[in-house]
């Protein structure tokens, strides 16, 4: 488990220093990622992380992780089940610089754009940070194993989001206000829903096989997995040996 979060300015010539706030987001959610701490800004927002050393434990596996040009950069919370298996198939010449799962989030994106999602099997929440088209991604995996919330400050187009509401609520922009509407389906219902709402008023989660593109001009959110889709009952069939009693 680690933790990421996070601010995205997308007023044009933005010149906020916006570590400050970004460090207290992170110090919030350091029981995530106390091995390893950091924090960098750009001309789209400034990024944090916090560090859970689980695979590769050594110092080349801390994030972000960012192509030689510094144009993209990814921070991630979760594991990539299958990174072993798209390293073979894909960069069997390309010089990794860590033995950790993440760094393959950055290479899968370098080679396929935002369509490498569909490649990945794991449990995640990530952010990419892509400078040459000014964008910026949020993902969440097929099920929503791994959390991700945001909070849109529409009146300056600021984008707020972390692994967690109690980082989002050490800004004081936003308001700790209960979502009623939410509240009273989990009492009606007693279920977690999978929608975008929360428990807080105007905080939002990525619903689980959706992404978040955010520009200086519009967020979409598109959906990159179907469960449905990806059912073949014949398939699942096989190797399957159904005993008699």
């Amino acid at each position: 488990m680690c933790g990421i979060a996070g601010i995205i300015d997308l007023r044009k010539n933005n010149k906020y220093d916006l570590h400050k706030k970004v460090g207290s987001m992170i110090k919030k959610i350091n029981h995530r990622g106390p091995d390893y701490n950091s924090i960098f800004q750009n001309s789209i927002g400034c990024f944090g992380f916090a560090r859970l050393s689980i695979i590769d434990l050594s110092e080349k596996s801390h994030q972000p992780f960012q192509s030689v040009d510094k144009k993209v950069s990814v921070i991630y919370n979760g594991e990539i089940y299958n990174y072993k298996k798209l390293k073979d198939q894909f960069f069997k010449n390309d010089k990794f610089l860590s033995n950790g799962d993440g760094e393959i989030i950055l290479h899968l994106y370098n080679k396929f754009g935002i369509n490498f999602i569909s490649k990945l099997k794991g449990m995640f929440a990530i952010c990419i940070v892509d400078l040459k088209i000014n964008k910026v991604y949020l993902i969440r995996d097929r099920f929503g194993i791994k959390p991700i919330y945001f909070y849109q400050e529409k009146q300056n187009n600021i984008i707020y989001f972390a692994s967690e509401i109690i980082s989002l609520f050490s800004n004081k922009e936003i308001a700790k206000e209960l979502n009623y509407k939410e509240a009273y389906r989990y009492f009606k219902q007693g279920l977690v829903n999978c929608s975008s709402e929360t428990w807080f008023k105007n905080v939002y989660q990525i619903k689980p096989s959706y992404f978040l593109e955010i520009s200086n001009t519009e967020i979409k959110e598109k959906k990159y997995y179907s469960l449905e889709e990806n059912i073949d009952e014949e398939e699942d069939k096989k190797g399957i040996t159904f005993k008699k009693y």
